[in-house]
C-alpha cells in the first residue's frame, strides 16, 4: 500500500513521483519565475531498469530550519514564494497537464481525500475516525479557491538550502503541483516563528496580497497530519497546536 503522501500526490493532484522526467518541466518553470532562489538545472535524463532518473546540477548551501533567521533572509524568501504564487492558474492538478480539474471541484475532492485517507490508513486510530466526518463537513464548505499556483505539497525547510544571509536553493521539486497557495502557506506557517512569519509576510506582500488563512487553516492542518508531511511520529495534537503566526499582522484577505 502506498504511503498517505503518495496517495494524495496521485489521487488529489494526479502526479506520480516515479515520473522523474517531470522535474525538468517544474524546474524550468521555477527558474523563470523566481529570481532569488536557485533551482537546479537538469543536466541529463535516462532509464535504469525501466525507471526514470535525472541528474541535476549541484547547488550551494547548507540545510536549514526557519527559526531565528535574519529578517532579510525571511523577507527575500517571502518575495520568492510570492513570485511563484503570482503566476496564476485556473485548474488544480499536475503541472504536466495529465490530470486537471476545475477550482470549484477542489473542496469536494479534498473532502473525498480526507475520507479515503482515514479509511485506508487510520481505521485503527480512534481519534482520527472520530474527527473524520467533522473535517469532511468543514472541507466540503471551504470557499472555492480564487486561483491555483505552483505549490510544494511537502513544504518544509528541509527542501531548501541557505547560507548565513539568504535561502539560496530549492533542492527537492518533485512534489510540486497546481493547487491553492493557501495550502502551501498553511504548511509553511507550522515551520516558522513569529519573527520569521512577520518578515516573510512583508516580503510576500511586496509581490502579492497575503491571503487570509483562517477559513482553511484547520482543515489543511488535519490534511497535513493525514499526509504525514512531517513524518508519522508527529500526531494531530502537534499539528493543531502550532501557533497561527500568519494571523498576527492583520493579513490582507483577497
Amino acid at each position: 500500500m502506498d504511503a498517505p503522501f503518495l496517495w494524495v500526490c496521485r489521487n488529489l493532484f494526479g502526479i506520480e513521483l516515479s515520473r522523474t522526467y517531470d522535474i525538468e518541466r517544474i524546474n524550468l518553470f521555477l527558474q523563470q519565475t523566481t529570481t532569488k532562489i536557485c533551482v537546479p538545472k537538469v543536466l541529463s535524463k535516462g532509464l535504469i531498469d525501466g525507471r526514470q532518473f535525472v541528474i541535476v546540477e549541484k547547488v550551494k548551501g547548507s540545510p536549514l530550519d526557519f527559526l531565528n533567521k535574519p529578517a532579510e533572509m525571511m523577507k527575500e524568501f517571502g518575495r520568492s514564494i510570492g513570485e511563484i504564487h503570482a503566476r496564476e492558474f485556473y485548474e488544480c492538478g499536475a503541472p504536466n497537464g495529465s490530470f486537471r480539474y476545475s477550482l470549484r471541484d477542489f473542496p469536494q475532492k479534498l473532502t473525498n481525500a480526507i475520507r479515503n485517507l482515514s479509511s485506508r490508513y487510520y481505521l485503527s486510530n480512534e481519534a482520527v475516525t472520530k474527527m473524520t466526518e467533522y473535517y469532511c463537513s468543514l472541507a466540503s464548505k471551504l470557499p472555492v479557491p480564487k486561483s491555483a499556483s505552483y505549490i510544494m505539497l511537502d513544504m518544509d525547510p528541509r527542501q531548501f538550502l541557505a547560507d548565513e544571509e539568504l535561502v539560496r536553493a530549492i533542492v527537492d521539486t518533485e512534489a510540486y503541483v497546481l493547487g491553492p497557495r493557501e495550502f502551501e502557506l498553511s504548511a509553511l506557517e507550522c515551520s516558522l516563528d513569529q519573527f520569521g512569519a512577520d518578515n516573510f509576510i512583508t516580503g510576500y506582500s511586496s509581490v502579492l496580497p497575503f491571503p487570509d488563512l483562517a477559513p482553511v487553516r484547520d482543515v489543511y492542518r488535519f490534511m497535513f497530519y493525514l499526509m504525514e508531511i512531517k513524518g508519522p511520529s508527529v500526531d494531530y495534537d502537534n499539528w493543531s497546536s502550532f501557533p497561527h503566526y500568519f494571523s498576527k499582522l492583520g493579513t490582507i484577505a483577497e
